[in-house]
């Protein structure tokens, strides 16, 4: 007769409470004692009796008070907030661009610890993109002094289309090294822990959604104007890819039946006449050197009439499409991203007057159009935010 099984101890309830504390943080961000009341439903005793035990054991910490924002309904220092440790687990975000590469840890609250920044010739050279990311995560974990154990989960955006059922970059003319290639499967094999690969625009969204000029915004679009125009688009909270993971490729809408060939294959397509490289095209004349993007940056930022004009007149563009966009789905928001966007610059304003003017008037009055908060800092961002979003079920406390 064969020995009985041991059986694995039943969790106590207690546990179980803590779980749901360790939860209610994560999930929420930074939050006060009364907040995890709330979300847990637990008693005021219980949690400050969890809290406490979180904190003596290193898995929460309290947040200094300076600096805080919550509205104040009566006399005495704000609340504390709680938020998670790194010994709650890490996670990783990356954010591949034509050019670089930006990593970052942060902890599950969403505190980034750490965050390197290369430059990088990504769009040919999968090898070599796929190397770099790996070392990169090593040397930011050397860093922090965590082992990779610690982390969680990574997130990875590519600045393509990617098929939401395989996670297969679906399109040769934006990363053509890359096509119909698993970036996730190739990175987990040098990374050895969890890897989810997505749109870079999809993450700009969530990453002013959840730590800039959306926060608070459960219904927005973002549109970053770049060397492609694309929009991340976010309903209920929610990401939204579409059927096969081609929704917001707003660069590819059709605004002249016989316009420029565009690098998908077709004609007019709004790509032609606004992402960077036209908006330089079209300001080159007027200057003697080679324009750069950042180049029409400081143009911008020193008032050039010329550079304001153009970017105006792209904006105006795109917002023509986006009045569209906004008909059908009535966003909240729209948060204009990229290298030329700033607070109330051209590119916004153009945008702006576009929706007002062509969108219905309903629909034009509850939209608001603003510029992102991150810069070029909203997809790494907007990794994290998934990260930790994914990662899987609360930290377990081993039972009493």
């Amino acid at each position: 007769m064969s020995p009985a099984r041991p059986r694995s101890r039943p969790r106590s309830h207690r546990a179980y409470n803590l779980d749901r504390v360790v939860a209610a943080v994560r999930e929420h961000g930074a939050v006060t004692r009364a907040d995890v009341e709330r979300i847990t439903e637990l008693s005021r005793a219980t949690v400050a009796a969890l809290v406490a035990r979180l904190i003596d054991d290193g898995t929460l910490r309290e947040l200094p008070a300076a600096g805080e924002t919550r509205t104040r309904t009566g006399p005495g220092r704000p609340p504390a907030r709680l938020a998670l440790t790194e010994s709650a687990g890490l996670v990783v975000g990356m954010a591949f661009g034509h050019g670089d590469l930006r990593v970052a840890a942060a902890t599950l609250s969403g505190d980034v610890i750490a965050e390197r920044h290369v430059r990088l010739a990504v769009d040919n050279s999968v090898g070599t993109a796929l190397d770099t990311a790996a070392g990169e995560f090593s040397a930011i974990l050397r860093e922090i002094g965590h082992p990779r154990e610690d982390v969680r989960n990574v997130v990875v955006g590519l600045p393509a289309p990617l098929d939401r059922h395989t996670g297969r970059v679906m399109v040769n003319n934006i990363l053509p090294g890359w096509v119909d290639l698993d970036p996730a499967d190739g990175l987990e094999e040098r990374v050895r822990r969890p890897v989810l690969p997505e749109n870079a625009v999809n993450l700009g969204a969530l990453g002013e959604m959840t730590y800039g000029a959306g926060v608070g915004v459960l219904d927005l679009v973002f549109v970053k104007v770049s060397t492609g125009v694309g929009a991340g688009l976010i309903f209920d909270g929610r990401l939204y890819r579409g059927a096969s993971g081609y929704a917001g490729e707003l660069g590819h809408v059709q605004v002249e039946a016989n316009g420029l060939l565009c690098r998908c294959g077709s004609r007019g397509c709004l790509e032609t006449l606004v992402s960077t490289p036209h908006i330089i095209a079209a300001l080159q004349p007027m200057h003697a050197d080679p324009l750069t993007t950042a180049d029409v940056a400081r143009l911008l930022e020193a008032g050039d009439s010329g550079a304001a004009r153009v970017v105006g007149d792209a904006g105006r563009t795109i917002g023509r499409s986006l009045a569209d966009l906004c008909n059908l789905l009535n966003p909240e928001v729209v948060i204009v991203g990229g290298e030329l966007s700033r607070p109330d610059g051209a590119l916004a304003d153009g945008i702006r007057e576009a929706i007002a003017r062509y969108a219905q008037p309903g629909v034009a009055r509850a939209v608001t159009v603003t510029t992102g908060t991150l810069e070029n800092r909203a997809e790494l961002m907007g990794a994290i935010a998934l990260a930790i979003r994914r990662t899987a079920g609360p930290t377990t406390h081993a039972p009493e």
